[in-house]
């Protein structure tokens, strides 16, 4: 289902066309509550990411949010966000990650966000996105001491791979099965990379300072 929202004219710095999709509808076992809306600093995890986007807003033509959640919806409408329910959440991450894809307009790549990783920096998604631009067939995946992550950009020419995968299978098989087509761009700071899955987790990242 996707919902109104209000387009927001950006100006392009980039060549490429990327769309943004934030997955913002995972079931939050480990914590047994909603962890997105838990809050760092009087502000909701997913917020964080969705205002660091907003700061690098010409390096998209579009920015979509995928969730099953009515608060996130709305306040990624307010940021001028096109906004997708993802009403079978309980099918696994691969369902957000085709319904991001399926509701993108034309693409030369993707780049998926994760709303549980909010100390990812503005100046970390323009260092990934302009080795996506040096190398436009290749996949360029966030990586830390050896171990990739998130935010990663598919090429085009993977869309089909996406679209194929099932259950709670993310891009990361993709990025396995191809490691000729993957360069990894290193990220220097342990908090950036972190994502919260544990009410420990949350308690280390409660006490960091979010900044650039």
């Amino acid at each position: 289902m996707i919902l109104k929202y209000v387009p927001v004219l950006l100006k392009r710095v980039h060549i490429m066309n990327v769309s943004a999709i934030v997955m913002a509808a995972g079931l939050s076992r480990r914590m047994n509550r909603n962890k997105l809306k838990m809050k760092i600093n009087d502000k909701y995890i997913f917020e964080y990411i969705l205002d660091t986007i907003k700061n690098c807003d010409s390096c998209f033509n579009e920015v979509i949010v995928v969730t099953k959640d009515d608060d996130v919806l709305k306040k990624s409408g307010d940021r001028g966000y096109k906004c997708v329910k993802n009403e079978m959440s309980h099918m696994g991450q691969s369902v957000s990650v085709k319904l991001g894809i399926e509701n993108s307009g034309m693409a030369d790549g993707y780049m998926f966000f994760v709303a549980d990783q909010p100390f990812i920096k503005e100046s970390t998604i323009k260092r990934l996105l302009e080795e996506f631009e040096k190398t436009p067939d290749s996949i360029v995946v966030a990586c830390y001491n050896g171990i990739i992550g998130n935010p990663v950009i598919f090429p085009r020419i993977f869309r089909e791979h996406l679209l194929k995968l099932e259950g709670d299978t993310g891009g990361r098989i993709i990025i396995k099965n191809s490691p000729d087509k993957t360069i990894k761009v290193h990220i220097q700071s342990d908090d950036e990379f972190m994502d919260i899955d544990t009410m420990e987790d949350y308690v280390v990242a409660a006490e960091k300072k979010v900044s650039e």
